[in-house]
């Protein structure tokens, strides 16, 4: 049968080659490297503020104030490295909603309900939770116990960092590539809770090392794994990442500076 002569056959590339999805090292390589440079930025940013802070000692704003702009720069740079560095690595699977992306897609308004619910659940069941663990040991974040003691204008400016870039950022790390690699390796329930348990850990230095405080996140980590998994976008997650942060950030605006 010869071919229709208004609908030419598409020319198929002799070299293609499907795109080849990172693995577990370099996801690994990913995550480690977000804190790394976070680590990095922070110590150049302190660096350049204790300097300027020394040689212009009556304008410089005070520890607390310069220490809430580190964390703005720091976050923002470190966030823009490796949002950067994952979508241009990850390349089409950033916009895959099965196991091997990153969910970057359209979720449905279903879920984004849902995420809204329960980032707003997730602090006030995570706060009982924490309550019933620790007892009267009181359990706060290092940023909380920066920023209630900051001027109220950074206060403000480091909100879209607190509530829109980390928690991006953490999405793309903890519910992209990271659920993304155990999805494959174990399935969906575990690869929920054996990131959930992950994300939970590695903020165990800004808690001071306080385990009690662990289960609250590993709440929220479980709760945003849920949401990528059965929505099959990023967003949902992101949603109730958000929302569960900015329900955090009520008590900044309760503190006298």
């Amino acid at each position: 049968m010869s071919p229709d002569p208004h609908f030419p056959a598409t020319p198929v590339p002799v070299n293609a080659r499907p795109h080849r999805a990172p693995g577990a090292v370099e996801t690994l390589i990913c995550i480690v490297a977000y804190f790394v440079l976070q680590f990095a930025f922070g110590l150049l940013f302190g660096t350049a503020a204790g300097w300027l802070a020394a040689r212009y000692p009556d304008i410089a704003p005070p520890a607390p104030d310069r220490l809430i702009l580190i964390i703005i720069l720091t976050i923002a740079c470190a966030a823009s490295l490796i949002i950067g560095v994952m979508t241009w690595r990850w390349g089409p699977l950033t916009r895959d909603a099965g196991r091997r992306g990153l969910g970057f897609v359209p979720p449905g308004g279903r879920y984004v309900a849902i995420g809204t619910a329960l980032g707003i659940a997730a602090p006030i069941l995570g706060g009982l939770l924490t309550q019933w663990i620790a007892g009267d040991h009181e359990v706060s974040q290092a940023v909380s116990d920066i920023a209630a003691k900051a001027h109220i204008g950074l206060r403000i400016a480091l909100l879209p960092v607190v509530i829109i870039v980390g928690p991006l950022v953490e999405e793309v790390i903890f519910r992209g590539a990271l659920l993304a690699q155990l999805r494959m390796r174990m399935g969906d329930n575990r690869a929920i809770g054996v990131s959930a348990l992950v994300f939970g850990i590695v903020h165990l230095p800004d808690l001071g090392w306080l385990w009690y405080a662990v289960p609250n996140l590993v709440l929220v980590g479980a709760f945003c794994g849920w949401l990528r998994v059965r929505s099959g976008s990023i967003w949902p997650s992101f949603i109730a990442h958000a929302a569960n942060n900015a329900l955090a950030t009520v008590a900044w605006f309760s503190a006298t500076t």
